[in-house]
């Protein structure tokens, strides 16, 4: 048995992405072990028109061959040059030769010990070690690595991604896992039916620290909302179509003096709302602010638009973020925030979601809220993870 600690090369997105479950997974990995964060491998195309993705094609072009950057702890970060989205057999021929060639050089500076490689998106499959015995047909792995897929999202249901494709990766790689974690209920029982037992129920936790910070007395609220009248109705996270825009301008023109702050990148319209002086639309903040603006939200939204049959799966990191902040919530009925009790309220209709808004206002339990997520710290959870994935041989 290997006794030398792992190294762990996790594929993800951009180090400077919004965070989500997988920057929380490998910060608290690279703590202890090292890490190597492959940024964004492409799951599409670079749009022509989409200058975000011409400026992040232009750094890989300039950085993509140079040596991973040591961010924090013993977590470094690599931004490959390879094809997008590659599918021609000659392109994920060439992603494989780079990518071989360039995390040859990373490992050996990680120590030499087995590889984990955390596979966070389904594409990834392409670049990981083939079986050893595939010229046999025999499907026998060799020693010294171990494959873990954490499954975050139903692939195939991205209105902006090639969903047959992803879901011929998700296929492939759920082969090959040797552990799979589900992030919701609904990806539980989707990768079981591929991956029997291997597959593991891991739902979201939080940095609790962080965000209970919120119900620190001396925390100041930031100062460009800390001038908006009460009550401040909030949300944060990427400000995309699976929002139900719909409601929210329903719910602004239906109650005037409530201020709704909507925190985030824009992906979509949102020019219908420059004539409502109710609703702001403020930019990204980054992670470690965002327990201020939470400390000013009277209550908080996760206004998901059910009609997208991906909020079937989704499992929104935000959820015990607020809670632990001790904003209380009112939310779409997104299956897995079913089982909060009264902490988070779902609603269908608006009548439904004024009552509820009305109801979380009035709260005034903040502590407890929040006191009621500490065990999901993300220290736990990682922990949990940790062990699963060393019980593999």
């Amino acid at each position: 048995m290997n006794t030398r600690e792992p190294a762990i090369v996790g594929f993800v997105k951009d180090w400077d992405d919004v965070p989500t479950c997988s920057t929380h997974v490998l910060r608290h990995m690279g703590q202890t072990y090292p890490v190597l964060w492959i940024s964004s491998i492409g799951t599409r195309k670079p749009r022509p028109g989409g200058r975000r993705d011409w400026r992040r094609l232009l750094r890989r072009l300039r950085g993509g061959l140079g040596p991973a950057e040591l961010k924090e702890g013993r977590l470094r970060v690599m931004a490959p040059l390879l094809v997008p989205k590659a599918q021609s057999g000659p392109a994920r021929w060439l992603n494989r030769r780079l990518f071989r060639w360039l995390i040859a050089r990373e490992l050996r500076d990680m120590g030499g010990g087995p590889v984990e490689y955390w596979c966070f998106v389904p594409n990834a499959v392409d670049l990981l070690p083939p079986p050893i015995a595939a010229e046999c047909g025999s499907g026998v792995r060799g020693s010294g690595f171990k494959i873990i897929y954490y499954c975050v999202d139903d692939w195939t249901q991205f209105r902006n991604l090639d969903g047959e494709w992803l879901g011929r990766k998700e296929a492939e790689l759920l082969a090959r896992a040797d552990v799979v974690f589900a992030a919701s209920r609904f990806l539980a029982e989707k990768c079981e039916r591929a991956a029997g037992s291997k597959v593991h129920y891991v739902p979201h936790g939080v940095e609790y620290g962080k965000f209970a910070g919120a119900l620190d007395p001396a925390l100041a609220v930031p100062d460009d909302v800390a001038h908006l009248a009460k009550p401040i109705i909030g949300f944060y996270g990427n400000i995309r179509q699976w929002i139900d825009f719909d409601l929210i301008a329903e719910l602004a023109a239906r109650r005037p003096a409530w201020q709704f702050v909507l925190i985030g990148p824009v992906f979509c319209d949102i020019s219908r709302f420059a004539r409502m002086p109710n609703v702001h639309f403020i930019g990204r903040r980054e992670h470690d602010r965002l327990p201020g603006y939470c400390k000013a939200f009277g209550a908080a939204i996760i206004p998901y638009d059910l009609r997208q049959p991906r909020m079937a799966s989704v499992h929104p990191v935000k959820t015990r973020e607020l809670l632990a902040a001790g904003v209380p919530i009112v939310a779409s009925a997104v299956p897995e925030l079913k089982g909060f009790d009264h902490d988070i309220l779902l609603a269908d209709s608006v009548d439904e979601w004024i009552r509820g808004l009305e109801r979380q206002l009035d709260r005034q339990d903040r502590a407890a809220i929040s006191e009621r997520v500490r065990p999901d710290d993300w220290a736990a959870r990682v922990r949990r993870i940790r062990a699963i994935v060393d019980e593999v041989a």
